[in-house]
C-alpha cells in the first residue's frame, strides 16, 4: 500500500507542473496574501461584526406594550374600559450592559488579531517546510548521481578482481535504494506543496503556490537571515505586545464588567403605564396612570454575582499563570534560537571538509586506492553531517517562530517596536 501511495505522489509530482497554474511567491508575498484573503481568517473576522450588532442589542431599550380592558354589560356602567400604554424602565442596567458587550468585543478584536499573527506563523512554517523538503531532495538527487557514479565505477573495473562481483552488487543495491529514497522525498515535497496551500486556504484553486527559493543552501536566501535583540528586550516586547496578555486583560476586564452587571440585577426596574378610560355608557370620560416594580424577594441574584466573582478571580489567576509560563518558554526559544545558529555555522565549515574528504575518496576509489567499504562509510558519515545541518537550520527557524508566537509580535518585518523601548 505504502508503495502505492508513494507512486501516485511521485506520479503527481511529475504530471502537476503541466496542469496547474504554479506561481513562486516569497514568503512575505504568502503572508500577505493570507491575511487578505485566507477563507477561514474572514470568517473569523465576521464575528467582530456580529459583536457590533451585539453592543447595539445591549444597548437597546424596552419597547412600550399596549394595553386595553374593555367591559361588558352593566358593569360597564359604573366601572370605565381603559386604552393605554405601559413602559418597562431597567435601572441602572442598560449602561453596564453596554459596557460588559463592548468589553466582550474589545477581546474578540485581539483574537482575532491573535488568529491573524497565528496564521502568518503557519504559513510562514508551511513555506520553509516546502524549502526545506526541496532541500532534501536536492541533497538526495546529489547522492542518486554519486551512487550512480559508484556503479559505473564498479563495474568498469577489472572483472578479475577479487571482490569484483561483490562490488559491483553492493553499488547496484545502493543506487536502486537511493532512487526509492528519492522517490519519497518529492513525494514529501509535493505533499508539503498542498499543506502550503491548504494554509493559504484561498477561494481560486486553480493556482499551486510555491516557494521562490529553491534550497536552503541558497546563500542569497532570506529565511535564514534573522536577528534577534537581546533577551531582555525580548521579553519586554513580549509582556507589552503579546495579544496572549491582551486577551487575558480583556478576560479580566469582560468579567468585571460581567460582574457588574450580576451586580445591577438587583435594582429593581419600573413600570409606568397610562391611557384614556370611559364608561360604557360615555357619560364619565377621562384618564388613568399607574406604575410598578418588581422586587428582588423570591430570587435576590446571589449565585449570579458569586459566580462572577469566581469567574473574576479565576481570570486573574489565568493571566499570572500564563505570564509565568510565558517567560519560561521565551528562555526556551531564545536558546534554541541562539545555539541553534551557531551550531549552523559550525556544520557549514564541517561541511566544506566532509564534501572534500568525500570527493577525494571518490577519487582515491576510482583509482583502486580504496574499497568499496571505505566509500560508503565516508560517504555516510557526509550524509549525517548534511542530516545534522538541516536539521539545526529546523530548529533554528523553528524557535524563531516559537518566539514570534510568544512575543506576538513580527520582529523580523517589523524593527519599529525596538524604537519605542
Amino acid at each position: 500500500m505504502k508503495k502505492v501511495i508513494v507512486l501516485f505522489f511521485v506520479l503527481t509530482y511529475t504530471i502537476l507542473p503541466s496542469c496547474a497554474n504554479v506561481v513562486k511567491i516569497s514568503a512575505e508575498d504568502a503572508v500577505k496574501l493570507a491575511l487578505e484573503n485566507n477563507l477561514s481568517l474572514q470568517a473569523k473576522r465576521k464575528e467582530i461584526q456580529i459583536l457590533q450588532e451585539e453592543v447595539k442589542i445591549a444597548n437597546a431599550l424596552k419597547n412600550p406594550q399596549a394595553q386595553a380592558s374593555i367591559l361588558m354589560g352593566s358593569v360597564g356602567k359604573s366601572n370605565a374600559s381603559q386604552a393605554g400604554i405601559s413602559l418597562p424602565i431597567e435601572v441602572a442596567k442598560r449602561g453596564v450592559r453596554k459596557k460588559a458587550a463592548l468589553a466582550n468585543l474589545k477581546l474578540t478584536q485581539n483574537k482575532v488579531r491573535q488568529e491573524e499573527l497565528n496564521l502568518k506563523i503557519d504559513v510562514l512554517s508551511a513555506y520553509f517546510d516546502v524549502v526545506y523538503m526541496k532541500s532534501v531532495v536536492s541533497i538526495l538527487e546529489d547522492r542518486e548521481e554519486l551512487f550512480r557514479n559508484m556503479k559505473l565505477i564498479s563495474e568498469a573495473k577489472p572483472k578479475s578482481l577479487p571482490n569484483y562481483e561483490i562490488d559491483k552488487l553492493q553499488s547496484d543495491i545502493k543506487h536502486k535504494k537511493q532512487i526509492v529514497l528519492l522517490n519519497k522525498a518529492k513525494a514529501n515535497l509535493l505533499h508539503a506543496q498542498f499543506h502550503l496551500n491548504d494554509t493559504l486556504n484561498l477561494k481560486d484553486t486553480s493556482v499551486m503556490y510555491d516557494t521562490n527559493e529553491d534550497s536552503l543552501f541558497e546563500e542569497q536566501t532570506k529565511l535564514l537571515d534573522l536577528q534577534l535583540p537581546d533577551y531582555d528586550t525580548i521579553e519586554n516586547i513580549a509582556m507589552e505586545f503579546s495579544y496572549s496578555i491582551r486577551i487575558a486583560d480583556n478576560n479580566i476586564e469582560k468579567s468585571e464588567k460581567e460582574l457588574a452587571v450580576a451586580k445591577h440585577k438587583v435594582i429593581p426596574d419600573l413600570t409606568v403605564m397610562g391611557g384614556y378610560a370611559s364608561s360604557w355608557d360615555g357619560n364619565a370620560r377621562g384618564g388613568y396612570a399607574g406604575g410598578g416594580f418588581d422586587l428582588p424577594i423570591f430570587y435576590t441574584y446571589r449565585p449570579e454575582v458569586n459566580r462572577a466573582k469566581i469567574v473574576l478571580e479565576r481570570a486573574k489567576l489565568d493571566k499570572l499563570s500564563f505570564e509565568n509560563k510565558l517567560k519560561y518558554a521565551l528562555k526556551e526559544d531564545y536558546n534554541q534560537f541562539k545555539y541553534a545558529k551557531e551550531n549552523m555555522g559550525y556544520y557549514k565549515d564541517i561541511l566544506k571538509e566532509s564534501d572534500n574528504i568525500l570527493k577525494m575518496s571518490e577519487k582515491r576509489y576510482e583509482n583502486g586506492q580504496t574499497t568499496l567499504l571505505n566509500l560508503f562509510i565516508i560517504e555516510n558519515a557526509h550524509q549525517e553531517v548534511i542530516n545534522e545541518y538541516i536539521s539545526a537550520m529546523q530548529i533554528y527557524y523553528q524557535a524563531y517562530l516559537d518566539l514570534m508566537h510568544n512575543m506576538g509580535h513580527d520582529i523580523l518585518l517589523d524593527d519599529t517596536v525596538f524604537d519605542n523601548l
